[in-house]
Parts: C-alpha cells; structure tokens; sequence
C-alpha cells in the first residue's frame, strides 16, 4: 500500500498566517522549488502500443529543432532560476525522446545551463546509449510496455542506471494482462528493492475514465512492491507524494495513482500552482502551464512567451495526468454544489 497516515494537528493559533480551507503540497520541501518542465520533444515512437493514441507515436509532427530548444532553455533559465528562485527540472518525452537526434547534445546544453535532467522512455535503446548518456541524466522514469518491451533487456537496462541516477519504472496494466504485469512487477521489486515501481492505471483513449477493472486489481495496484529511500532535502527525483491537509487538520502522505484510484483527482475552484512548480510543452513546440492546458497557450518554440509568475484557478472537472496531480492546490473557500 502507499504510505498513508492520518492524524490530528493543533488548532490553527490567533496570530498565525492565514491558512486555507485543505490544500496539498509536496512532502519533501526539496520538491517545492522545482519547476517540473514536462516537454514532448517530438511523437515518433518505435512502439505502437494498443492503448497509446496514434498522436503520441506516429511521428507526425517532426522533431523540434535544436535552435529552438536551446533557447527555451535559456528562458527557462532566466524565468524560473533568475527570476523566481526555483530549481528547473527538465522532463523530456515523446514519443520516445531518446530517438531524438540531437538528443545528447539536448542534454548536454541543460547541463551547462545548471538544470537537472529526467527523461520518460521505454528503455528499448542499446546497453551501449544507455552507458553513454546516463552521467547526463538524473532519473529515468521508464515505462514497461508489455505489448512491446523485451523484459529481460529492460532488466539490464535498469541494472545500467540504477547503478548511479534515480529509476521509476511504469508498468502499464492492461487489465487482460494484469497477473503478468502485476508479477513482473514483483520480480523488480525483489531485483531492485531501491527503485520506484508504479503500476500505472491505464485510461481509455488518455481520457478520465480508467480502462474497466475489477476492485481486487485496484486494490492490487496500491501496493507498494519496493521501498526506494526519500530524498530527505537532497534533490535525486523532481517528485515525490504529495500530502493532503484536510479541514480537520488531519492529513495524509499519498503517491499520485492514489488520487486517480479513489477518484480525488478533482480539484475544480482550487487555487493551482500550475505554472510556477509545472510546465508543458507540447510536440509542436506550444507552451502550457500544465498538461491540462489550464489558463491556455503561454506562448511558443521560437516566438513569443510569457511565463507565468502566480497561481491560477483551476477549472478543469478531472486532473488526469500523474504530472500534474504532483503540483501543489489550496482550497480557500467552500465551492458551490454542483447540480
């Protein structure tokens, strides 16, 4: 299970800070000061999973080219570390961004600029890519697709990383495959008890509804299968749980998929801090606060951009994405009642 707890706090003093109605931060204080910048470099993927969209693997809309994004690194630089004082943290994806073909000179341009460096893969490129790149990267967050992935290469490919950079491994759970998955799972978690395993649930067409499973493989998905050691102040992964503080003063350590699997993702009236810990930037180079697309398009890839310096409400009905699930959100009033 994820680490949950729930407890009692004092009444809120006379003199102290105006606090909200519940809110959700990040457990780890090292984690909110980062800006998580999600930033699909293209969609060509060498995968054709069942459950992925065609515009997340078709390769339609073309690699973004290195010009433009070295300067939005320098944008970042200058807006977020310059400017707010935060710690920018680069999260590449695709597709699969390690097709990218300037990738390494991608990640070397974010290690001039002082950023730290995640990247969302399948792990299908060499044993030899990997040795070659992973001083360049500080976690990996690689998704097991089981339609396609060869576990035992998989296996080694972790073994490679794991050695020195932080690894998250995805498994996505088709519910027609789920005892395989569920044990792959397992046999990570007993290989490298240091890792993050998430089993991911699966949503129909990247949408909000979850693909139909039954509640003993909800319940099964909850479960923790290793126990990779906290950051503790000390800056090895972008994020981590979140913690919910409730009108009670009561609260509660939670990892993402917990919020999706309870069905607590909804956040509409909060005041988010999407745009300040999170960005987005989409395959056609289109900036974002946050994958959700809330407030609208900042800017773009090589023309004008306005990054955004405070807060916006949220007014979307579901928060779908485990990324923008890991940003902190305050409830200030009571919302009205839908009908």
């Amino acid at each position: 299970m994820q680490s949950t707890k729930t407890v009692e706090t004092d009444d809120q003093s006379l003199d102290a800070e105006p606090r909200p109605l519940e809110w959700i931060e990040h457990t780890d204080d090292i984690h909110k000061k980062v800006v998580l910048v999600d930033w699909m470099l293209g969609n060509r993927c060498n995968y054709s999973c069942s459950y992925c969209p065609p515009a997340l693997h078709d390769g339609s809309k073309g690699w973004q080219s290195y010009d433009d994004v070295l300067g939005m690194i320098e944008a970042l630089q200058e807006h977020y570390h310059n400017r707010l004082g935060r710690r920018v943290w680069l999260q590449l994806t695709g597709g699969e961004p390690t097709l990218h073909p300037k990738i390494k000179e991608i990640l070397s341009a974010a290690r001039a600029h002082d950023m730290k460096v995640s990247m969302i893969s399948n792990g299908s490129r060499t044993e030899r890519f990997w040795l070659a790149i992973r001083d360049k990267l500080d976690s990996l967050i690689l998704t097991l697709h089981l339609e396609e992935a060869e576990f035992d290469h998989v296996h080694r490919v972790i073994a490679i990383l794991s050695e020195v950079i932080h690894v998250q491994v995805n498994l996505t759970m088709l519910p027609e495959r789920f005892d395989e998955s569920y044990e792959m799972a397992r046999r990570l978690g007993a290989d490298f008890p240091n890792i993050a395993i998430v089993m991911k649930p699966l949503r129909l067409e990247f949408g909000d509804a979850l693909y139909p499973y039954s509640d003993e493989q909800i319940k099964k998905m909850q479960e923790r299968m290793s126990t990779p050691s906290a950051p503790n102040g000390r800056l090895r992964h972008p994020r981590g749980t979140m913690t919910r503080f409730d009108k009670a003063g009561g609260y509660e350590n939670l990892r993402p998929n917990a919020f999706i699997l309870r069905n607590e993702n909804r956040w509409r009236g909060w005041n988010c801090n999407a745009g300040l810990e999170s960005l987005r930037i989409s395959g056609e180079g289109k900036v974002f606060r946050a994958v959700c697309g809330v407030g609208g398009q900042l800017g773009e890839l090589g023309h004008k951009l306005a990054l955004p310096d405070d807060p916006i409400i949220c007014d979307r009905e579901t928060c779908s994405c485990v990324a923008d699930i890991l940003i902190s959100r305050a409830r200030w009033h009571e919302l009205p009642k839908s009908e």
